[in-house]
């Protein structure tokens, strides 16, 4: 056998070596992501859906709201309108002083902790225990108020191959039913659950415009309209240049076919605790 033969040999064995282990390294990683969202379950949970026994405020107990606020935060009091989710707050506040709200979305099998940090970067590489982790956790823009008041709100997650945080946000555009049994957003916060309809979805390359955070009202209504061009269909949901929206965005494909995934959803209604 020829000495370059050997060191070819020699080379392939140890990229084999290299990959195997980075494979081994990912798949524990998944894991132990996948046991410690499991784990967080218990703090999110599914009750009957029997709203029977809550009565509807009277006029008397209707808290009022400033004119300029009831423009753009529509109150809804008929809490069966809403997933029967109960969030223990303060609990995921003790693991994390960083949560600041649990993201459902039952059409992308979406049922998570939504974190904000200094920055985006952290989370990408941090799971909700802040434990280091390619795979990460959701969570939410460090530039935007975790109140929901910006234009703007935006998500981000890993796009799992095992289907969590973000791995089942395909769900809108794989299969069109989806968006039609429920194309809605649910964000819990300790005041209340916001809702989003979902009016725009979408693939857009990896330095898309579309993760621009609009400052002005023109800005925004501009950028409206592009989610709506971009959108591969026509959605119930129209947004409204008054009305606050969340961005869901995920990664899409690998290497040079590697593509953004955009869900816009806009402010449906509230249902304040």
């Amino acid at each position: 056998m020829s000495k370059t033969r050997k060191i070819i040999i020699v080379i392939a064995s140890i990229a084999l070596v290299v990959c195997a282990f980075m494979l081994i390294k990912t798949t524990l990683e998944y894991k132990r992501a996948e046991d410690e969202y499991t784990s967080l379950e218990q703090y999110a949970v599914m009750g009957d859906g029997d709203f029977s026994d809550e009565e509807a405020p009277s006029e008397e107990e209707i808290p009022e709201v400033a004119a300029e606020e009831e423009k753009t935060l529509t109150r809804n009091y008929n809490r069966a309108d809403f997933p029967d989710l109960t969030v223990d707050f303060d609990s995921l506040k003790k693991i994390n002083s960083s949560f600041v709200c649990w993201l459902y979305a039952p059409g992308a099998e979406i049922n998570h902790p939504v974190v904000q940090g200094t920055d985006n970067e952290f989370y990408l590489h941090h799971t909700f225990e802040m434990q280091k982790n390619s795979s990460g956790c959701i969570f939410m823009d460090h530039e935007v108020d975790p109140m929901l008041t910006d234009r703007n709100t935006f998500f981000y997650g890993h796009n799992m191959k095992n289907g969590t945080m973000f791995g089942h946000l395909k769900n809108y555009i794989n299969n069109k039913e989806v968006y039609d049994k429920d194309p809605y957003i649910y964000v819990f916060r300790p005041e209340g659950i916001y809702r989003y309809e979902i009016f725009s979805y979408y693939l857009d390359t990896t330095d898309s415009k579309m993760y621009y955070t609009c400052k002005t009202f023109k800005e925004y209504r501009a950028y409206l309209r592009e989610a709506a061009k971009l959108s591969v269909r026509e959605c119930a949901a129209k947004a409204d240049p008054d009305t606050n929206i969340v961005t869901l965005v995920t990664c899409s494909g690998s290497g040079s076919n590697k593509q953004r995934f955009f869900v816009h959803g806009v402010f449906k209604d509230v249902y304040l605790y």
